[in-house]
């Protein structure tokens, strides 16, 4: 914590906010601090343990509360723009995780014992988007993108192995060559609750994995699927079996469980 005089000196600029002192808050973002320069933004972090983590709010009004008992490793939270809001609920714990939230009034909400265990990257840009991840979701290792105001949801209780992609955007534009129509706008994605989906898949705009279905190793998934508990495999992925569930933990073949 930082010497109260110094606390004494921000509070007082706060309060006058000089030009300068505004300014300030674009190169040297004092959040780790559990302050803010400009008093549009703010930052809440009580009872939460952040280690070597760096946070910078540039901008006006963004508002990032992490609740008490969540664990930041080695997190880089970079947030420009205007009217931003991030929460991450109580227990969370993210490892090495890059989070990028660019344009206006994004939201990212971890909901309680979010899991990021071995890293991952979080980018939103343009203006309106929602990342929602549900309570007691596990993420090895995944790149969840946002952009276009879309809705990216991950259910309660799913688990994502390692090298995964999910995306609600191509990022670029394909356009008709004749007419200048744009075929490739973004589309939410959605993924339901205790989903398992295999290393190295990828879940691209308008995908939707419904409840208690599992996600193959590898496989692409491109469209909505409705029915749950079912296999989805291949590129593009397909049903390769209905009628499943799958558990956490590994039960012997001869058990009808």
């Amino acid at each position: 914590m930082p010497p109260h005089w110094l606390r004494q000196t921000v509070r007082a600029l706060n309060r006058s906010r000089p030009w300068w002192w505004r300014g300030l808050n674009r190169i040297v973002p004092l959040a780790p601090w559990g302050w803010h320069i400009d008093t549009g933004n703010a930052f809440h972090a009580r009872g939460a343990r952040l280690t070597g983590t760096h946070i910078a709010l540039r901008g006006r009004g963004h508002q990032v509360t992490i609740q008490p008992g969540a664990v930041l490793r080695n997190v880089e939270l970079d947030v420009e723009g205007e009217g931003h809001i991030v929460q991450i609920g109580a227990h969370c714990v993210l490892n090495q995780v890059y989070i990028r939230l660019r344009g206006q009034g994004q939201r990212l909400i971890l909901e309680s014992a979010v899991r990021f265990t071995r890293g991952g990257e979080i980018w939103m840009e343009d203006q309106g988007g929602t990342l929602f991840i549900g309570p007691d979701t596990t993420i090895v290792h995944a790149r969840l993108s946002v952009i276009e105001g879309t809705r990216l949801r991950i259910g309660a209780g799913s688990l994502l192995a390692y090298d995964i992609e999910v995306r609600t955007g191509d990022s670029h534009s394909i356009v008709d060559a004749a007419t200048g129509q744009r075929l490739n706008p973004a589309a939410d994605v959605d993924i339901g609750e205790r989903v398992w989906i295999g290393a190295r898949a990828m879940l691209l705009k308008g995908a939707r994995v419904p409840p208690d279905s599992v996600v193959a190793a590898g496989a692409v998934v491109t469209r909505a699927f409705p029915q749950g508990g079912v296999v989805l495999a291949g590129h593009p992925a397909r049903v390769l079996r209905e009628g499943i569930r799958w558990l956490p933990q590994r039960v012997p073949p001869s058990s009808s469980s």
